[in-house]
């Protein structure tokens, strides 16, 4: 019985691979090696081996060898068996083997997923050196999951991949940034294009009201910390802690998107998951590589604003007298225009090092890079050095261990902006023409309406520092064939301050100077652990994945603000004379959670998953602290059934389905306890409740169904993915309105659910294969979000500038406002909808006006190759969004000392006039009317845009052999080359308020982002 079970072992490993170390190969191919090279044990398997090992009879020949791939590599881990029999061995280290079989008539079979399985007869020979031949139909298909590395051909979950070849030639700096438009589902918003800043990024739509809507991000296997640090707010300019990782380090990136996939990852996987592998050493040569950018930026769109003569006419109309004579409007001295000054022609800079290489028993990745971008306005910038090492050792042939560290130190330089009347860019714009930027004296002109705009970027300090280092050690034990242990630790600590101060500014000199310091310390620890066995029984293939982990955070962050300095040098608080508010807090939550999954794979046609989750959350009491998360899904290859008789011309055909639950459990902890507040009395300290415990609140979850096709035809040269979701998140975890008798206004619970459904489609072709090669790379997605209850479905209402209301039946964060109807031409003032007919308009008469939600998504990649010669050309788009322009309510408000727009010159003027531009007055009652959020400020906010072009050559190598190197491309890059909207403002992508779930799709003064032209040369030593 026991040389049995030992048969049925030996054959575990029958379908695992080794991808062979040459950069000619996938980059998932490159790294499912990597991978390998952690997972298999190296030793030989031999059926049978127990600790007294049965002789060989006699009768039985031995066959040895060594299997190397098309390049000469050695090949570890790849499997011999005896065709027909439940016996194989798996190569050692250096590729060789020894295996008994029965008689010269056995066949051997050598195979490794990746490569065509190949077969020999034994006949006379002993010895059989093989060279495996990688098979093209494979090797793009290896996708890396949740604790796993899987062909996709065998996938039953809904993931959209993006490897190193496309984040490569994107020059942005942050890697939710490379991922707009890449995959279809996900959906990546530009809040602001202040340098360094925080995106919005969702993942088939808007699931949360109250809790965060990011994904969940996984680098190397290890959950890292994101979000917004800082103190000092800057609404849509709001920092990202994504920002200090190099999107140069990144072999591929992973978004798991339906439960089937995301659901190992439990109670943080409600928003999705995005799972990043960093690039890591191949046993061969060592090589350098150096890769260069420079480039400049501009403004790709300034507002028409009124020149000097325009805003001297809008005044005299606005008073209802001559302010201005007609011999100053005909004697200009005076004409500045803001937006030059302001805005300018900025650089970018980007070094990189790496060094790559290994042998069998050690590999290695060691990078550096240094990247600085100054900011299209001026005042903001941003700077980042980033270094990283990976490292791969084989102590034994059945135990790896390794390790990966990355440092990062970043500098930000920012300006107020969104929501404040002391930021360079609305202050700058609202300045009429007629005041110069300096007095005859050299000192900053004040006379305009606000802060003179360069005396805050000359005179402001608003910076802020990051200190991060993310590491993390690894061990790996084939403990027998086919079953590993595998145990990882990591680390990811984020060490976060502020610093700003003003003197000589109209605000800095309103407090006799003013400054703040603000510190954040944040370390998240997290350890997993997992026990995974693969097996065969014929045509029946088992993977069997059991684990745990836990995580701990700490947070400690203080704040101070102060004023009253003795000088302008003198910039810290420690220098202030007045400390008008200072604290410091602790805050430390953990987690710990079990997990398991099976996969079964018939025949490699009739596939089917399952997995669940169990966590703990310190966040919850111990009435809900547990929360369960299963998921199951199905997938049948239709490709694969004879019996179907499909056109040869289909190379693959899968339908898959899932159902599954996530949760969310990013949200304020501890609300499930009676938390209090300090506070100070008479001198005296006391604490006080801060609201109404809740023992029973639970986490936010999602039950998500999904079902997918997918599609190849003529040999993979068009590939076709499309899904359906439907994604119910319910126990939304929201404020419920109390009497205030209570002595509070609400008390937080489960009351809510929201729903998200959609079509996703992925389509890519080869459109032309030969010496002229042209792929096409399309994605689109439809997501419909709706809430489906609220407590007592009483409305969130009146959030944001732009009226944005949650509401049953509706998307979230909906405009709801004054339907505006136009201007009357016997008065010259707005005239809106009194909808319920009472004879005036209030508050009753708002009403539905638009929404921010877009009907599509996507994105569109052409790539042309000849000889040396590469052309891509990507574009991005946005439809049927609505943008609330909050700007124009001031540009166009026709009152006080504001410059207007441009489009003001055609305002109502006299009795009759037909126009869509209100009087100008200083009438009180007729400038609230007209000013008024309403209709009016709608737009639409759908874009295209050509978000990249790059054109490249590469050198031949006969060129450049003779100066050592490897390879040199040289190319030039097109960024935000033009966008196509009908939107009037700067830039159609925005939000004022950054991540708000429900403020969404706002412009106030928003930092547009910047057009970008960079040359760069990539060499490889």
């Amino acid at each position: 019985m026991r040389a049995i079970l030992c048969n049925l072992i030996s054959i575990a490993v029958h379908k695992l691979a080794w991808i062979k170390p040459s950069g000619k190969l996938s980059t998932r191919g490159n790294l499912l090696k990597i991978l390998f090279l952690i997972f298999i044990c190296s030793t030989k398997l031999v059926a049978g081996n127990e600790t007294t090992t049965p002789s060989v009879p006699a009768s039985e020949i031995k066959v040895s060898g060594k299997i190397v791939d098309n390049e000469g590599y050695p090949m570890p881990g790849a499997t011999v068996a005896i065709k027909g029999k439940a016996t194989g061995v798996i190569t050692q280290s250096d590729g060789t083997y020894s295996i008994s079989v029965p008689s010269e008539s056995s066949v051997l079979e050598f195979s490794f997923i990746g490569y065509t399985k190949q077969q020999f007869t034994v006949g006379s020979r002993t010895v059989f050196n093989v060279v495996m031949k990688p098979d093209a139909t494979l090797l793009n298909e290896l996708v890396v999951v949740g604790y796993a590395v899987e062909q996709k051909a065998l996938l039953t979950g809904s993931v959209g991949v993006v490897n190193s070849e496309t984040l490569n030639k994107i020059p942005v700096s942050t890697i939710d940034g490379v991922l707009q438009g890449q995959t279809s589902g996900l959906q990546v918003t530009q809040n602001s294009g202040t340098p360094g800043a925080a995106m919005s990024v969702r993942i088939r739509g808007v699931s949360s009201v109250s809790g965060s809507n990011q994904p969940l991000y996984v680098i190397d296997g290890i959950p890292v910390t994101t979000g917004d640090y800082a103190q000092i707010g800057y609404e849509g300019q709001g920092t990202n802690a994504l920002s200090d990782l190099n999107p140069s380090d990144i072999e591929s990136v992973t978004v798991l998107k339906d439960a089937a996939a995301a659901s190992i990852y439990g109670a943080r996987a409600t928003n999705g998951v995005v799972v990043i592998t960093t690039k890591r050493g191949k046993s061969q040569k060592s090589t350098l590589s150096v890769n260069l950018m420079h480039g400049v930026q501009q403004v790709g769109k300034k507002l028409k604003m009124l020149d000097a003569r325009g805003w001297m006419e809008y005044s005299n109309d606005l008073a209802g007298s001559q302010r201005f004579t007609q011999s100053q409007m005909d004697n200009i001295t005076v004409n500045t225009n803001w937006q030059d000054v302001i805005f300018r022609t900025a650089p970018t800079t980007k070094v990189e090092l790496s060094v790559a290489g290994g042998n069998e028993k050690t590999k290695f990745y060691i990078s550096g890079d240094y990247f600085q971008q100054d900011g299209i306005l001026k005042g903001t910038d941003y700077n980042r050095l980033n270094s990283r090492l990976n490292l791969d050792h084989s102590l034994t042939d059945k135990i790896s261990i390794g390790a990966s560290l990355g440092i990062s130190y970043a500098k930000t330089d920012r300006v107020e902006g969104d929501q404040s009347t002391h930021g360079v860019l609305p202050n700058g714009i609202s300045t009429p023409a007629i005041f110069p930027v300096y007095n005859a004296d050299g000192s900053y002109n004040q006379s305009g309406p606000y802060s003179n705009a360069i005396s805050i970027v000359d005179g402001a300090t608003n910076q802020n520092f990051s200190f991060r280092t993310i590491g993390n050690t690894f061990l790996n034990y084939n403990i027998i064939p086919g079953l590993t242990f595998s145990t990882k630790w990591g680390i990811d600590f984020l060490n976060f301050r502020e610093h700003a101060f003003e003197y000589n500014t109209v605000q800095g000199k309103k407090y006799n100077g003013l400054g703040f310091e603000a510190y954040n310390n944040v370390m998240n620890a997290v350890s997993n652990n997992t026990l995974k066995y693969h097996f065969s029984l014929k045509k029946h293939d088992f993977d069997i994945l059991a684990g745990y982990s836990f995580e701990k955070k700490q947070n400690r962050y203080s704040f101070t603000r102060a004023q009253d300095y003795p000088d302008e040098n003198l910039q810290y608080t420690v220098s202030a004379a007045t400390i008008v508010q200072s604290y410091a807090n602790a805050l430390d939550e953990g987690t710990e959670s079990f997990f398991g999954r099976l996969n079964y794979n018939y025949d490699n046609k009739y596939i089917a998953s399952f997995s669940g989750r169990g966590d703990a959350s310190s966040k919850f009491g111990p009435n809900n602290r547990w929360g369960f998360f299963p998921s199951a899904s199905l997938a049948w290859r239709l490709a694969e059934e004879k019996w179907l008789n499909l056109p040869k011309q289909i190379s693959e055909l899968k339908i898959r389905t899932s159902y599954g639950l996530t949760g969310n459990d990013d949200i304020t902890p501890f609300l499930y306890k009676e938390l209090y507040g300090v506070t100070a009395y008479n001198e005296q300290s006391g604490y006080y409740p801060t609201g109404i415990p809740n023992p029973n609140l639970k986490w936010e979850t999602t039950a998500q169904f999904n079902v997918g096709l997918d599609l190849s035809l003529f040999n993979n040269r068009i590939t076709l993915t499309v899904d359906y979701y439907n994604k119910q998140t319910k126990d939304l975890l929201l404020d419920r309105l109390i009497p205030e008798s209570s002595g509070y206004s609400s008390v937080i619970e489960n009351i809510g659910r929201v729903e998200n459904k959609g079509f996703e489609f992925n389509l890519s072709t080869v459109n032309l294969d030969g010496a002229f090669k042209w792929t096409t790379v399309f994605n689109l997605s439809a997501n419909r979000n709706k809430v489906l209850e609220l407590y007592n479905n009483k409305p969130i209402d009146n959030i944001g500038r732009g009226g944005n209301r949650v509401m049953v039946g509706q998307p979230i964060g909906i405009f709801y406002n004054y339907k505006w109807l136009g201007i009357d031409p016997s008065t010259g003032d707005c005239v809106y909808a009194d909808l319920n007919k009472n004879g005036r308009v209030d508050a009753d008469d708002r009403t539905i006006v638009g929404n921010p939600q877009p009907d599509f998504i996507g994105g569109i990649t052409n790539t042309f190759n000849y000889k040396g010669f590469d052309l891509s050309i990507f574009l991005q788009f946005s439809y049927g969004n609505d943008v609330f322009n909050g700007s124009r309510l001031y540009l166009e408000s026709l009152t006080g000392g504001d410059n207007q727009l441009e489009s003001v010159t055609r305002r109502w003027k006299n009795v009759g006039d037909i126009t869509d531009i209100p009087r100008a007055t200083s009438d009180a009652t007729a400038t609230a009317n007209n000013r008024r959020a309403s209709s009016r400020f709608i737009e639409d906010g759908s874009y295209l845009r050509i978000k990249n072009v790059n054109l490249g050559y590469t050198l031949k190598k006969e060129w450049i052999k003779k100066f050592k190197l490897e390879n040199l491309r040289v190319y030039v890059t097109a960024q935000n080359l033009f966008t196509f909207t009908h939107y009037s403002g700067l830039d159609p992508e925005v939000n004022y308020v950054g991540n708000d779930n429900s403020i969404i799709g706002t412009d106030f003064f928003t930092y547009p982002q910047a057009r970008s032209y960079n040359f760069g040369v990539n060499i490889k030593f």
